[in-house]
């Protein structure tokens, strides 16, 4: 827990990126690295969450999340972004999307938009794993070689939250809204309430999941806006 202590929240611009400074001072992240963003945008959203701290309010990481989000980029993904690739690669080896019952619209325009791209998941209505084949996951190779570290990012916050990589990347990609996205994420837990009534877990589980898609995809916008 933290208490604020500056005084002045503005952005300057040094070597082409932009950084959110405290009475003129650079934010430092944990690993010491200056907290500097590719846009504009994104560096006056990050100012803005520091901005709306009350004077001597104590604050935590989940009041930040967008410096959270940024953090992660500057420190672990910008210096080894394949490595950030890779990662998000092996979610897509056991997507949730592949473990669906039934089929609805929102999954039918996920598979139809991966269909013109010639990636062809496996799936089950099982709950034993089902095996991807070479050129499955030589497609979402593909995909995310074009995400650059602001989409890697952005996607290390989306696919878990909606526990699918299938899923967010038709999200980023526009096939797919906000709304739909979450609500088929949601769709277990609404099945559980419905059966067995009303349970906290599951009702903050899937709140956590709309915050979360909600900070992933304003970063996404903040960070691509020119």
């Amino acid at each position: 827990m933290h208490k604020r202590f500056w005084k002045t929240v503005s952005v300057e611009e040094a070597d082409g990126r932009f950084q959110p400074v405290l009475d003129g001072r650079p934010i430092r992240l944990p690993q010491g690295h200056v907290l500097s963003v590719p846009t504009r945008a994104l560096a006056q959203g990050i100012a803005a969450e520091w901005g709306r701290i009350a004077e001597g309010a104590s604050f935590t990481p989940d009041s930040l999340p967008l410096t959270r989000i940024a953090g992660t980029m500057v420190e672990r993904i910008s210096p080894d972004p394949a490595a950030a690739r890779q990662a998000l690669l092996e979610l897509g080896v056991d997507d949730g999307l592949c473990y669906r019952t039934a089929s609805s619209p929102v999954t039918d325009r996920v598979f139809d938009w991966l269909k013109g791209k010639e990636i062809f998941p496996n799936v089950t209505d099982g709950l034993m794993p089902v095996a991807q084949s070479g050129f499955y996951m030589a497609g979402l190779r593909q995909l995310l070689a074009r995400q650059d570290d602001v989409g890697l990012a952005a996607l290390g916050v989306l696919a878990p939250a909606l526990g699918s990589l299938l899923l967010a990347l038709a999200l980023v990609a526009g096939v797919v809204s906000e709304g739909d996205a979450v609500s088929l994420a949601n769709a277990d837990e609404e099945k559980q309430l419905t059966v067995w009534g009303r349970d906290d877990e599951l009702i903050r589980t899937m709140t956590n999941r709309v915050t979360d898609v909600r900070e992933g995809l304003q970063f996404l916008a903040f960070g691509q806006q020119k």
